[in-house]
């Protein structure tokens, strides 16, 4: 259409024809656009990949960030150079197991549940250490612990019985047990054992035909008898002579003021008795008598109990330096 046909009003009939009313258009369906089915599972493995090497390398990474020594860190933090730490107290590790053979020497710190043993030398028949509580006082003699010895060869040659009382502070002591006599030629072994009843050796007492039997142990200046029934303790007889010569005159005065003071506590069946030069204590200690029992403030731990067993006696008192025949 020209815009004379326009001007004029006249619409040429062929042209409305050819146009194409909107109405009747259909659409045509060129594609289709589908839902991606695929797409979301491969995010989702994705995202649990990047989880695990998140997972893996996170302690690696904290690893290396702690590690002064690692390329990380250094890249990080630079070189920090060489770090000093602090000393630290010794962890309670330095100490050996003293239930186990140990090697008495020096450079041995051995400890049995509360009980530390260290520094050991041997010299003649004596064992010198230092002995401390870890933890609390430790009353020895109301424990049975023995530090046994042992050579080289693993023989067992002596059990010597622990005694007195230690706390925390360091104390120099003297082991000692009959018969005992170290070669600088052999090496010695120690080892803690508490013992129970049956651990005790038994021994064979000479007895009447009553059962009755008993030995005699003694040390120093002191003599114990101690008399069985069926080797069951039945009687204790004590003898102590003290010099002026065997002591300082402090050390004599007191060892008599503590005799005294033993005789009060077991009145008639104890004696005190002065002679030329010094004193001598005795005491015989019928443990059967009817209702006897030793004072709550007599303290001699060479004393036991009616019916203790003479094997028990026997190995302490041995155990303890003296010689038991």
């Amino acid at each position: 259409m020209n815009q004379n046909e326009i001007n004029n009003g006249n619409v040429n009939n062929s042209s409305v024809n050819n146009a194409v009313d909107p109405r009747t258009v259909n659409a045509e369906v060129i594609g289709e656009l589908r839902k991606d089915k695929i797409g979301r599972p491969i995010l989702v493995l994705e995202i649990f990949g990047l989880f695990i090497i998140v997972l893996i390398a996170l302690p690696i990474v904290t690893s290396m960030l702690n590690d002064e020594n690692s390329a990380l860190y250094q890249l990080i933090y630079g070189d920090v150079g060489e770090v000093i730490s602090p000393e630290t107290p010794t962890p309670t590790s330095e100490f050996l197991d003293g239930s186990v053979e140990q090697p008495l020497v020096s450079t041995t710190a051995m400890k049995f549940e509360n009980l530390i043993m260290k520094d050991f030398s041997l010299s003649g028949g004596t064992i010198n250490c230092t002995m401390y509580s870890y933890n609390d006082l430790l009353n020895l003699d109301e424990t049975e612990y023995y530090l046994e010895i042992y050579s080289n060869s693993n023989n067992l040659l002596a059990a010597i019985k622990l005694t007195g009382t230690l706390d925390y502070q360091e104390t120099q002591v003297a082991l000692t047990a009959n018969d005992l006599n170290f070669n600088s030629n052999y090496s010695y072994f120690g080892k803690v054992v508490e013992m129970t009843k049956d651990d005790y050796p038994a021994i064979e007492l000479a007895t009447d035909e009553s059962g009755i039997g008993g030995f005699t142990c003694t040390k120093d200046n002191r003599t114990l008898e101690y008399t069985f029934m069926n080797n069951y303790l039945i009687n204790i007889r004590d003898t102590v002579h003290v010099t002026f010569d065997s002591a300082a005159t402090d050390e004599y005065l007191n060892l008599k003021s503590s005799y005294d003071s033993k005789k009060a506590l077991l009145g008639d069946l104890a004696t005190v008795e002065e002679v030329a030069d010094g004193f001598t204590y005795s005491a015989n200690i019928n443990l059967e008598t009817p209702g006897f029992t030793y004072p709550e403030t007599l303290v001699d731990y060479e004393y036991y109990d009616l019916d203790t067993e003479a094997k028990v006696v026997h190995y302490a008192l041995e155990g303890k330096g003296y010689d038991c025949e």
